[in-house]
């Protein structure tokens, strides 16, 4: 059986952070380690629902053993990578891991309970994997400022995009749930109203870069412009490629607004301001 998770929207969710986060502080032990740690859960997911039997009794029979073997692999890997990372970072910043390790634990306990795919599932996921940026930041001797640069962006972009498939989906799911489609685009308007604001309050005091703005607005209008005018679940191909694009978009902002582009100003205190 292949390790690899069906939710192909995951794949984003993992390696674009990671990416943003070995642009800008480079490569160190600890943030290879905890690079690592992300890919080797990540892998043991599948093999983990296989095993739980929440693919289906059959997928259980069949490639239970080849999954058991991938979940124990996964697991050996990610434990040691975790404690690796945890012994060569900086010990004033081993508390980093907590920022991702919390909506990990949401997200194991969301899977023991079946419920995965229920908006705090989900929300969990992309929170965990997003955020596991910010230690790996933090290792590269950056300010504590730039890891929220970079994660901040980044954390708005999958939350609000994944509540916006969620209308999409809940819209015609067994039949369609008016009530559950009403209270997810709600929610999602009040996020994205809320980053809005927030960010706009950053740009007028200096605080952040244009780029690392428009990088923190981008997902979630994109997401509310879904959910508002949501295409059907037959079309979902052509919503997946487009976030895919919005997200590559982002995490190019993200890197600009640490990084600094031409003209205009960097991040205070991240470091990289000419």
């Amino acid at each position: 059986m292949s390790p690899l998770p069906k939710e192909h929207g995951a794949y984003g969710q993992v390696t674009l952070p990671l990416i943003a986060a070995f642009a800008v502080a480079g490569a160190t032990t600890s943030g290879v380690l905890t690079a690592l740690a992300v890919v080797a859960g990540f892998l043991a997911h599948e093999p983990l629902l296989v095993v739980l039997g929440q693919r289906g009794v059959r997928a259980r029979r069949e490639h239970g053993t080849p999954a058991m073997r991938w979940l124990v692999a996964g697991l050996i890997v990610g434990i040691a990578a975790s404690v690796g990372a945890l012994w060569t970072i900086a010990s004033p910043l081993r508390w980093s891991f907590l920022i991702p390790a919390v909506p990990a634990a949401a997200l194991m306990f969301s899977i023991a309970r079946g419920a995965e795919k229920s908006w705090w599932g989900e929300t969990a996921a992309a929170l965990a994997f997003t955020m596991a940026a910010f230690p790996i930041v933090l290792a590269g001797g950056l300010p504590l400022a730039t890891a929220v640069t970079v994660v901040l962006p980044l954390t708005l972009l999958f939350v609000t995009t994944t509540l916006a498939v969620r209308v999409v989906i809940l819209r015609v799911r067994g039949g369609g749930n008016p009530r559950a489609t009403a209270n997810t685009r709600r929610a999602l308007v009040l996020l994205a109203a809320a980053s809005a604001v927030s960010i706009g309050v950053l740009i007028a005091n200096q605080l952040v870069s244009l780029p690392t703005a428009a990088a923190a607005v981008l997902g979630p209008i994109s997401a509310v412009l879904i959910a508002a005018y949501p295409l059907p679940p037959t079309r979902l191909r052509a919503i997946g490629w487009t976030l895919v694009a919005i997200s590559l978009v982002t995490t190019a902002l993200v890197i600009a607004g640490v990084l600094g582009v031409p003209g205009v100003p960097g991040v205070p205190g991240s470091g990289h301001d000419s």
